[in-house]
């Protein structure tokens, strides 16, 4: 899903207090004057129900709220729809971000020209997605219809971003039957940077990861640089051993960043 190129000052509920689009801010804890500037910021959605009528859905938010000037206006904005999907930023107006110590519940419909049926929306760029009846946040990394084979590419991926590794690591998958899946994966490989410094060594260690299928994922169950099955059936004993018997220990990743030539310019 592409994303709305954003016409507001819009920052997610998890960074409100830090600096934003306005200049003027009213003392902690005071009263808003009327110079007081009023900042748009993206409200934080806690639910989405279908309805009133074909056309409508109504959006739940969680608004700023404890004291004066924390939370008005709140409304749906930039909405576009494209390619079946609905795309709409649900905002609200603070003159005291950053003091705002609860929050209250507010509703704001958005309306389509169409009926709206099982299309997903997409607000404040997070997808929801009508199941049975009732709309649901879809997962960041599985999406709003994750595949049913787990050894989908979808699912290994997911596997991987839940480990606690660089955000930039990739998985190899040396074996998937649906129940077990057999991964390596390096801790950091772009230990130089995304764009790797010219000369600079990548050093990293390769791990191999051994996972038992559950309903919300892949779970890992143990994880070694040897070969063979003994860390895992230790871990798992029903673990089949036709998936491991021939797996030879890992080696290190290492690459060299090429240099550049004599005069060439800075990153380039």
């Amino acid at each position: 899903m592409r994303r709305i190129a954003a016409t507001l000052c819009l920052l997610t509920a998890a960074a409100l207090g830090v600096a934003a689009c306005a200049e003027a801010q009213p003392r902690p804890g005071g009263t808003p004057s009327a110079s007081t500037l009023w900042v748009t910021y993206a409200a934080e959605v806690s639910g989405v129900t279908a309805g009133p009528g074909a056309q409508a859905v109504t959006v739940h938010v969680e608004a700023l709220a404890g004291r004066d000037g924390c939370s008005r206006n709140v409304r749906v904005d930039s909405q576009e729809e494209e390619n079946g999907v609905i795309f709409a930023n649900i905002v609200e107006e603070s003159a005291t971000v950053g003091n705002c110590p609860t929050f209250a519940p507010a509703e704001v419909t958005l309306t389509s020209t169409e009926p709206i049926g099982k299309r997903p929306l997409s607000l404040n760029q997070k997808a929801w997605a009508l199941k049975n009846g009732t709309y649901t946040l879809c997962d960041e990394n599985l999406g709003c219809n994750p595949p049913k084979d787990r050894c989908d590419p979808v699912w290994t991926r997911a596997a991987v971003r839940g480990m606690d590794l660089s955000r930039h690591s990739q998985g190899t998958v040396e074996a998937c039957d649906g129940n077990w899946l057999i991964m390596t994966v390096p801790d950091d490989p772009t230990a130089c940077g995304v764009e790797a410094r010219p000369g600079c060594e990548v050093n990293t260690a390769v791990r191999r990861y051994f996972l038992r299928n559950k309903p919300a994922g892949w779970l890992i169950i143990a994880q070694t640089n040897s070969g063979g099955c003994d860390v895992v059936v230790k871990a798992a004993s029903t673990f089949p051993r036709k998936l491991c018997a021939d797996l030879e220990p890992t080696s290190r990743l290492i690459s060299v960043a090429p240099t550049l030539p004599p005069g060439s310019p800075p990153g380039g």
